[in-house]
């Protein structure tokens, strides 16, 4: 099956480096989450992604299949025209940017639209902009009372809502007693007289997840949830999307559309929670292109078990460099091709299904979810 017609509607992604910034990075944190340097210096070239990466650049930079000839080869293109060029092969239609991390070494969303010339839109972290207020408030009430008057004048301008909180405090959450949410304020306020704090505060930055879900509520706008596979600030046994069941329970909130991002190892629950949970969507970015060719398909196929297919999404998750939205993209296609492939020949679907199928991982899912586009 060839899916190279049908347009990505990137609903997850991250902005690219600034030119200066792209051409002095090293290439190795690419390919993981790790960051320790042993890691970076000693063993990514190891893995899989790695070196399956290095013979698909060369593909494109048309050089030797190694990584020296790889790092000399990109540094001699343009950059703009590079960027274009990559995503021009990887068809990505529109792209959903989280602006939430690495703000002084990232493009904006409007930066990053004008540059590739793909429509960009941008997805509002909760707990950074959480952060930016927390300096000018003394009571943790006040705090979210602000919190929920800026995220309602923030929402006419982005298309979604994302919380990290797995990477802070898991995605158990629970509401909390005042006289703790006090306690524990008041020692955050004390952190951030030596300088700019990252919240970690249980108490409050579950208070604070309800606003936003509230929110999303009222306004009609889809969360994104990271869960699963991430960097070593995550603790994965709390990054199970299962954990979100109090959100899908709370009557107030059965109109929000929850998307759990990336999901591995847990894509059978998110897909479990996507069969019984009508506001419940999955996502099997990062999973591609990040894990081994067979993970990519496993997880492809288990993202299918249970969850309708109008629930399920593709996103490249790139940032930095063109290169991954060009790889995800690459792989995104030929992984859902082989496993569509085999639905058909295993008869849970038909030939048309299986495009009919493809279309909507890739585009009219989001674009419905979204709403714009």
């Amino acid at each position: 099956m060839d899916l190279s017609h049908i347009p990505i509607y990137d609903h997850h992604a991250h902005a690219l480096y600034y030119e200066n910034v792209w051409r002095s990075e090293r290439i190795e944190p690419y390919f993981t989450e790790a960051y320790d340097p042993v890691i970076l210096n000693d063993f990514v070239k190891d893995n899989l992604y790695f070196r399956r990466s290095v013979r698909d650049l060369a593909e494109f930079y048309k050089c030797e299949a190694t990584t020296e000839a790889v790092l000399e080869a990109r540094q001699t293109w343009n950059y703009q025209e590079l960027c274009q060029t990559m995503f021009k092969a990887a068809n990505i239609s529109h792209w959903l940017i989280d602006d939430g991390i690495w703000v002084d070494k990232l493009m904006t969303v409007e930066e990053s639209g004008a540059h590739v010339g793909v429509p960009t839109y941008r997805v509002a972290r909760l707990e950074t902009e959480l952060a930016k207020l927390l300096p000018n408030f003394d009571s943790p009430e006040i705090l979210l009372s602000a919190f929920s008057e800026h995220l309602y004048k923030l929402a006419p301008s982005v298309v979604s809502f994302k919380s990290i909180i797995a990477y802070r405090t898991g995605l158990d959450i629970t509401h909390h007693h005042l006289s703790t949410l006090e306690r524990t304020f008041s020692e955050l306020k004390n952190q951030a007289k030596a300088g700019p704090v990252k919240i970690i505060s249980k108490p409050l930055l579950d208070e604070a997840l309800w606003v936003g879900l509230e929110v999303a509520a009222q306004t009609n706008k889809p969360i994104q949830f990271h869960t699963g596979y991430g960097d070593p600030d995550l603790n994965l046994r709390l990054a199970n999307p299962l954990h979100l069941r109090s959100i899908f329970e709370t009557p107030a909130l059965k109109n929000v559309n929850v998307v759990m991002l990336h999901c591995y190892p847990f894509v059978k629950e998110a897909g479990y929670l996507a069969s019984v949970y009508a506001g419940a969507y999955l996502d099997v970015g990062l999973t591609i292109p990040y894990t081994s060719v067979h993970a990519m398909k496993t997880s492809a196929h288990e993202a299918l078990h249970l969850s309708p297919i109008t629930k399920v999404l593709f996103s490249t998750d790139a940032q930095r460099t063109p290169e991954i939205f060009y790889l995800a993209a690459k792989w995104g296609r030929k992984v859902l091709a082989d496993v569509l492939d085999e639905t058909v020949e295993n008869g849970d679907l038909t030939t048309n299904e299986a495009v009919w199928a493809a279309e909507r991982i890739f585009r009219s899912n989001a674009t419905e979810l979204y709403k714009v586009g």
